[in-house]
């Protein structure tokens, strides 16, 4: 009997440590994904030297606004999802790069994407450090034409080429 009972203990210990290195396994493991997933939305997003896309969109102040508003000078260009806490997270690094470029003289826009986007708390937090804000239901051309692949994604652009693109803290994606 002690030996069955000896069996018993050292099984569950076995057990047990396989169980433990599984869970460690595991979270490294997911660690490594978020990694991954982050390294192919910057390399599925748009790139140095990519150029904007030909656009017509309406912001909130009523102004119409294509690509050719913004073909010169700076423009830094955040795009958001209404419902994402990591965009509402990245607000105050956005609204420094914004003064910034403001201060280089270049322009801000915010692109706030979701079909109730023009009622977010989101898009009236970006219309002091956004000079125009843009809602747009996510099937919008705007939207597809500048392949963000994850929220937020802030673009740098110069004369109408990106300079930097840059995804926000933890970019959540674009396709869910």
């Amino acid at each position: 009997m002690p030996y069955v009972i000896a069996g018993l203990v050292l099984v569950g210990a076995v057990a047990l440590l396989n169980l433990v290195l599984l869970m460690v396994i595991l979270r490294r493991w997911q660690e490594l994904e978020v990694v991954r997933r982050r390294d192919d939305f910057a390399a599925q997003g748009p790139q140095p030297g990519d150029g904007l896309p030909d656009f017509t969109a309406t912001a909130l102040s009523g102004r119409t606004l294509n690509q050719d508003d913004f073909r010169s000078g700076e423009l830094l260009l955040g795009v958001f999802s209404h419902d994402c806490p990591s965009c509402t997270d990245s607000l105050p690094d956005f609204a420094d790069r914004a003064d910034r470029a403001r201060a280089a003289g270049g322009r801000v826009l915010a692109l706030v994407i979701g079909a109730e986007a023009g009622d977010s708390s989101l898009t009236a937090q970006l219309v002091g450090p956004a000079d125009e804000v843009v809602p747009e239901p996510e099937a919008s051309p705007l939207f597809r034409a500048l392949r963000v692949p994850a929220f937020p994604t802030i673009l740098s652009y110069q004369d109408g080429v990106v300079a930097a693109p840059a995804a926000g803290r933890e970019p959540v994606s674009a396709a869910s």
